[in-house]
C-alpha cells in the first residue's frame, strides 16, 4: 500500500512544485515541499515496516517494534524542520510586502486536484493504520491529512491573490507553517513517550482485572510499556501462603489469559507470585518472588 501512496504523493508534489514555480506562489511552493516530505516518509516507511515486523531474535528478544517508533519520531522532527522554513519564508514575504503572485484558473484546478488526492490517500492510510495499529502509518496518515487542511488554506490564499491582496499568499504560507508545526508536535511527542517507556495501558484497569480473580488476594507493582500493538506487562500478585506451587502457577496462567482476552495487544506478560503472609514488609524489596512464564519463554502464565 505504501508504494501506491508514495506514487500519489510524488505526483501531488510535482504538480504543486511546477505550478508554484510558474506562479511564484510561496504558499503553493511550501505546500509542494510539504507533499515531497510526505513522499520521503513513505520511503522511510517502506524500509522500516519490513524491519519492525521481523520476529524477535537473540539480540532483540522483545522484537523490533521500536524501530517503527523511532522512525515515526524522526518523521515528526523532519516535518517540524520544514515547518520552520515555511514560517520564516512567509514572515519575510510579509515584511517585504511582496506583490501578489499570479493565480490562474489552471492553477486552481491543479491545486484542487491535489486536494482530492490527499483526501483519498489520508482516508485509506488512516483506515489501514487502525487495522494494523501501526505508529508509523498513523503518523504518516496524520501528516497526509494535514495536507488536506493545508491545501484548503492554499486555495483560499490563491483566491486572495487573484483579488490582488498581496498579503494573502504569505498568510497562506503561515497557515501551512502552523498546521505542519502542530502535526510535528503531535507525532514527535506521541512516539517519544513510547521510547521513554510510558504506561500504555491504564494501571488501575489492569489492577481491577487481576484482582477480580477469586484466588488473587492483592495485586501491586503493575507496569506496562511498549507500543499500542505490542505491550509488555509485568505485575505482582499475592496468593494464600499454603497454596501449592502447581495451583499458584495455574492462577498465574488464568490471570494471563484474562489479561490477553481483555487486551489483545499484550505481547508479553511476567507475573511475580508472592505468599500473602510473607509479603515484603516496610522498606523491604521482593527479591525472592517467582516468575510465571509459558513453556516457550515468550510470555507469562
Amino acid at each position: 500500500m505504501l508504494v501506491y501512496i508514495l506514487g500519489a504523493n510524488l505526483a501531488v508534489a510535482a504538480a504543486k512544485a511546477i505550478y508554484g514555480a510558474a506562479s511564484g506562489s510561496l504558499a503553493v511552493s511550501s505546500d509542494a515541499l510539504h507533499s515531497l516530505l510526505d513522499a520521503s516518509t513513505n520511503v522511510v516507511g517502506l524500509l522500516v515496516m519490513r524491519l519492525a515486523f521481523a520476529p524477535p531474535d537473540e539480540a532483540h528478544p522483545y522484537g523490533h517494534q521500536k524501530i517503527e517508533v523511532l522512525a515515526s519520531a524522526a518523521v515528526g522532527v523532519a516535518v517540524g524542520v520544514a515547518a520552520v522554513r515555511f514560517g520564516w519564508g512567509a514572515i519575510a514575504a510579509l515584511v517585504a510586502n511582496r506583490p501578489a503572485p499570479q493565480a490562474t484558473l489552471t492553477g486552481f484546478g491543479v491545486v484542487a486536484g491535489t486536494w482530492v488526492v490527499n483526501l483519498v490517500v489520508a482516508g485509506v492510510e488512516a483506515r489501514k493504520a487502525r487495522q494494523l495499529k501501526s505508529p508509523l502509518l498513523t503518523a504518516d496518515a496524520a501528516h497526509t491529512a494535514s495536507d488536506v487542511f493545508v491545501t484548503t488554506a492554499v486555495l483560499a490564499s490563491m483566491a486572495g491573490s487573484r483579488l490582488g491582496w498581496a498579503w494573502a499568499d504569505p498568510v497562506g504560507a503561515l497557515v501551512v507553517f502552523l498546521v505542519i508545526g502542530r502535526v510535528s508536535w503531535i507525532i514527535t511527542t506521541k512516539n517519544l513517550t513510547v521510547l521513554l517507556d510510558a504506561a500504555v495501558i491504564e494501571t488501575a484497569e489492569l489492577t481491577r482485572l487481576v484482582e477480580g480473580h477469586p484466588d488473587v488476594l492483592k495485586c501491586h507493582r503493575v507496569r506496562s510499556r511498549g507500543t499500542v500493538s505490542s505491550v509488555a506487562v509485568d505485575l505482582h500478585i499475592h496468593l494464600e501462603p499454603d497454596m501449592s506451587l502447581a495451583r499458584a502457577h495455574e492462577v498465574a496462567h488464568e490471570v494471563e489469559v484474562a489479561l490477553r482476552a481483555r487486551f489483545p495487544e499484550i505481547a508479553d506478560v511476567v507475573i511475580h507470585m508472592e505468599p500473602e503472609a510473607h509479603g515484603p514488609g516496610p522498606g523491604e524489596r521482593p527479591e525472592t518472588s517467582a516468575e510465571s512464564r509459558p513453556a516457550d519463554g515468550a510470555t507469562g502464565g
